[in-house]
């Protein structure tokens, strides 16, 4: 791959940065997109940007699970009404990676097929949750965990994560109140890459299981487990099986993020509650994106090669993070994302929050990352590294110039009239 030179020499490190035209706002539904509507009108006046803010592989879709696609849009069996469930043969395949995952039993009928793994939680959520009903979910954390608790009509509450951003029975236990009805559990985590261990694992299982507490496991990220830690939570606690949703899906590890097949696996009233949910409101996924799914599931190779360019990329990105004065990256040990403190960076040049950043980054070196206030944890900034070699090197080569190099005016306004791009 093309190498770019890692020095421990500190870039000078430049004056106050100019005042912001328009600062990143939050997006009503989700703060993440504001930096995406940013970029986007950006590159519609212009400007080459490059974006480590997508919560997304920057690779196409496999050519296998393509053709698949593409001969079951062929299949006429495609073309009428399925099983609200899901096709039991995607089912069946859930199920038997799920038992291997957990060292347990899993048949078809405990799956659940889903637009997608936030689809799949919302299920978990409104099947379990009541109104005013409390979940407990980790900040810093994924925002999509509240939203979809606030959809269902639940109230997300945060629970603060130690300093490798994982949650402790302790302080979970400082934020359950008689509401508390569940726990989401997302290992490896979304910004952080944090993944929990066995003995954390039972530890949270004994306090789930001392107070009644549902658990509801996010694994879209159990693929990219750079350190060998991740374990199903039910492989560690099988005996909470009756209170444990698992949420699952091919969007990150097989890069099909917008082919929207995910599912959850649980007892048996939690699906039976998702099936009618379904049932009522989609009636179910589309067939074809599941039969892409099956491809996915029966291709081992992707999500490896993906895990180990991945694991490289993350070492490079990192390296380059710490080697700038004012930043502090720790490596994640899972994931796609790093999740640097750029707290001293902001104090030395004087911007007033790691929003104000992001838009400088994005205005001045068009780059795209996402603050950390998205994420409930101002301070830091979120950049992925499922990118392939030359997106990533151009990015770092961009990071450094910008934080390298003293700020003038910006080099490109998307609120000016006709504005010029630099190249």
């Amino acid at each position: 791959m093309p190498t770019t030179p890692m020095t421990s020499t500190k870039p000078v490190a430049p004056t106050a940065p100019m005042a912001l035209s328009t600062p990143l706002a939050p997006a009503a539904d989700n703060p993440i997109f504001a930096v995406a509507a940013r970029a986007e009108a950006l590159r519609a006046r212009g400007a080459d940007v490059i974006t480590l803010a997508a919560g997304e592989p920057q690779a196409a879709t496999s050519a296998v699970v393509v053709e698949a696609a593409v001969a079951a849009v062929r299949d006429p069996a495609t073309h009428h009404y399925g099983p609200a469930q899901g096709h039991p043969e995607l089912r069946a395949l859930v199920a038997a990676r799920l038992s291997e995952d957990t060292e347990l039993p899993w048949t078809e009928g405990d799956i659940q097929i889903a637009l997608g793994a936030k689809h799949a939680l919302f299920l978990a959520a409104q099947a379990l949750i009541g109104p005013g009903d409390e979940v407990l979910v980790a900040a810093p954390g994924w925002p999509g965990h509240a939203e979809v608790v606030t959809a269902a009509g639940g109230v997300p509450v945060p629970v603060e994560t130690d300093h490798a951003f994982r949650i402790s029975p302790d302080a979970l236990d400082r934020r359950r109140t008689p509401r508390t009805r569940a726990v989401i559990l997302s290992s490896p985590g979304n910004p952080t890459g944090a993944v929990h261990p066995e003995s954390r694992l039972r530890g949270i299982a004994d306090w789930a299981r001392r107070h009644g507490i549902w658990v509801i496991g996010d694994d879209i990220y159990r693929a990219f487990d750079h350190t060998g830690t991740y374990r199903s939570v039910l492989r560690v606690a099988p005996d909470l099986r009756a209170r444990t949703i698992v949420v699952g899906g091919v969007s990150k590890e097989h890069a099909m993020t917008g082919w929207r097949v995910g599912w959850l696996a649980a007892p048996p009233e939690i699906v039976a509650s998702a099936r009618l949910h379904v049932s009522r409101t989609i009636t179910h996924v589309p067939t074809v994106n599941q039969r892409a799914a099956l491809a996915a599931l029966n291709d081992a190779d992707t999500p490896a090669d993906a895990a180990r360019d991945y694991r490289r990329r993350r070492n490079l990105l990192v390296e380059a993070l710490n080697a700038i004065d004012g930043i502090d990256c720790p490596l994640p040990d899972g994931g796609m994302f790093a999740f640097p403190d750029v707290s001293d960076l902001l104090g030395d040049r004087g911007w007033t929050s790691s929003a104000d950043l992001a838009t400088w980054l994005l205005d001045t070196a068009h780059l795209a990352v996402v603050p950390g206030e998205a994420f409930n944890a101002p301070g830091r900034i979120r950049l992925c590294f499922a990118v392939d070699d030359r997106t990533l090197l151009t990015a770092i080569d961009r990071l450094r110039t910008a934080l390298g190099t003293t700020p003038t005016e910006a080099t490109y306004d998307i609120d000016a009239p006709n504005p010029e791009v630099a190249r």
